[in-house]
């Protein structure tokens, strides 16, 4: 297997396992949850961390761990705030260290479990699992995904059963219907990938995701994030990908990434007097946000201002400054790309008009995506 297809495949697998990422904290109710103040830090804790708000969280989460000092979800929690406050987490710097050992511990404290707390113990492993997969895959860590990965199947496979407990468990089944069947009709080499998980429900993941949004307690955000990706990538509907962006980005307006994301979603619906007012209020020293913003500055001077210039020295500073991100950086680098070749096709050079697009098209999975 190709180092590429193998990064590709480690990528399919993250996606399914990282939505774990919070169903954890909805099935520790053995514990924490039925405690009615833990409860309550819980959600707290979850809220000030998308925000941005990772001094409060951390304070938070300690309240958390002075009640259950050795409980799972303090770990997670505290790997969580972790890798927001660095995002994009790369794995040679020292918070990406403390975010695996964070995890690490969680999945140790979960090994031992008496029966009748299989279902919380269960899903707080797999979320630490899944988010180490994440991590894994966007840090081109193939050896290391390869080898968490082929320990934590047979934990996926206990988790059916205690499916449809809470809403938030719609994000899980939802998640699991709609890319059984939605990455193999719109990548049909995976179909063989594919065929060995049981068939899926595309309309009615959807549905699944909808209710996650609508009811989960801690999912909210993830089933927004994640019905905005389905329709703009999967279902080409650019108008619904911009409704959830834009929702969870007034739920949590101080979260660069919800800001981003509904940038480009309001780009790609052509609202470019709206992307411009956002695209003015992003105020942050993190040179990844600063790159992907340099680019969307780039696909509005080409777009709304027809100034090509411009944009054409945003996309080459952006694509620079994104190379230092591993495959974090992919799909910015990839509208770049776009745009260059583009702009090469203005300028009747039909020699980078090809080489940029081949570019852009080896950088990213869904090439339908283009600003084209």
């Amino acid at each position: 297997m190709s180092s590429s297809l193998s990064s590709s495949v480690i990528k399919i697998v993250a996606y399914f396992l990282s939505m774990y990422l919070l169903t954890g904290l909805t099935q520790l109710e053995a514990q924490v949850l039925k405690d009615t103040a833990a409860f309550k830090l819980v959600k707290e804790t979850v809220d000030q961390m998308y925000n941005m708000r990772f001094s409060d969280a951390g304070e938070t989460c300690n309240k958390i761990r002075e009640r259950y000092p050795e409980h799972p979800v303090v770990f997670l929690l505290r790997g969580m705030i972790i890798y927001w406050e660095n995002y994009p987490l790369l794995s040679g710097s020292g918070a990406g260290r403390n975010f695996e050992d964070q995890m690490r511990r969680c999945i140790d404290k979960c090994e031992d479990f008496e029966p009748e707390d299989e279902a919380e113990m269960l899903l707080a492993n797999l979320c630490a699992r899944g988010s180490l997969l994440a991590f894994y895959s966007g840090n081109d860590l193939n050896s290391k995904a390869f080898t968490l990965g082929r320990t934590t199947y047979r934990y996926l496979r206990r988790s059916f059963k205690f499916a449809g407990t809470f809403p938030d468990f719609y994000f899980f089944t939802g998640l699991y219907n709609y890319y059984r069947e939605a990455y193999p009709d719109v990548h049909p080499a995976y179909r063989p990938l594919f065929a060995i998980f049981p068939r899926g429900n595309r309309m009615k993941g959807m549905n699944e995701l909808r209710t996650a949004f609508k009811e989960s307690i801690f999912l909210k955000a993830e089933a927004s994030t994640f019905l905005s990706s389905n329709y703009k990538y999967f279902e080409s509907d650019y108008g619904n990908a911009s409704y959830f962006s834009r929702t969870i980005y007034n739920e949590y307006p101080l979260n660069t990434v919800y800001r981003i994301n509904c940038i480009e979603d309001q780009l790609l619906t052509g609202k470019y007097d709206e992307a411009e007012k956002l695209i003015k209020s992003v105020k942050s020293n993190n040179r990844y946000y600063q790159a992907q913003i340099t680019i969307l500055r780039g696909i509005l001077n080409e777009k709304k201002y027809n100034d090509i210039n411009m944009a054409e020295q945003e996309y080459s500073t952006g694509i620079e400054n994104l190379s230092e991100f591993s495959s974090y950086g992919e799909q910015y680098a990839a509208y770049a790309w776009f745009g260059l070749s583009r702009i090469s096709g203005l300028k009747n050079d039909r020699y980078n008009q090809r080489i940029y697009r081949r570019k852009a098209l080896d950088l990213t999975s869904f090439g339908n995506v283009n600003f084209d």
